[in-house]
């Protein structure tokens, strides 16, 4: 028997995707479920389209119709509703599913993380620079060193554009302290004018919590 490749498991992905979409066509949304979640299954890398369900119903305020309750009970799932709805450029929506996840879970940096990424792209951007300090300063969840540094980075990009290089230098050094493979990170360096001798210079400090 020939191992199961990686296209195998797309198409078995993409199968149950279609089955669940005809399903739901025809309004049969717990069936629609049970292949969405499959599909997921098959494939994790596919779009989660389960989530599809919840943005649609989201669009028409009749989540409770498929339990959204139940779906979405656990913190890391308001935030894959949370960032689901961000790709589909649904922000505003976005912002509720994130402060869900971080009721449920306040001491998680990337919950912080995203909710602070969704208010800046609706335009609340004090509230998101308070929402990446806390990210930044959080500790807790999966990963948190990547979120901390992610949150650092957001905050050193938007000082730089607004031509706070002091601020945007520091941001960006911590970022580079918790992530310091990031090339992204590495890239707004260089354009903040951050010199080697500068990181020699300025690390130590940084790792003390001193100002700079």
């Amino acid at each position: 028997m020939m191992p199961e490749t990686m296209f195998d498991r797309r198409s078995e992905a993409e199968e149950h995707y279609r089955r669940g979409l005809e399903l739901k066509r025809q309004g049969y949304l717990l069936e629609a479920e049970l292949e969405f979640k499959q599909s997921l299954e098959a494939d994790p890398a596919y779009f989660d389209p389960l989530l599809e369900i919840l943005i649609e119903q989201e669009e028409h305020g009749a989540a409770e119709d498929i339990r959204s309750d139940q779906l979405l009970r656990r913190a890391d799932q308001k935030y894959q509703l949370g960032m689901a709805l961000m790709k589909n450029n649904r922000a505003e929506k976005a912002v509720r599913h994130f402060e869900a996840a971080c009721n449920l879970e306040s001491d998680n940096a990337k919950y912080f993380c995203g909710l602070g990424e969704a208010l800046a792209k609706t335009g609340q951007m004090r509230e998101a620079r308070e929402k990446l300090r806390i990210a930044a300063n959080t500790t807790g969840g999966s990963n948190s060193e990547k979120y901390r540094a992610r949150a650092h980075y957001l905050m050193g990009k938007w000082h730089l554009e607004e031509g706070h290089k002091t601020r945007a230098r520091r941001r960006l050094m911590m970022a580079y302290i918790l992530d310091p493979k990031s090339e992204k990170t590495a890239k707004l360096m260089k354009k903040a004018g951050i010199s080697s001798l500068q990181k020699i210079f300025l690390l130590p400090k940084l790792k003390k919590g001193q100002n700079i």
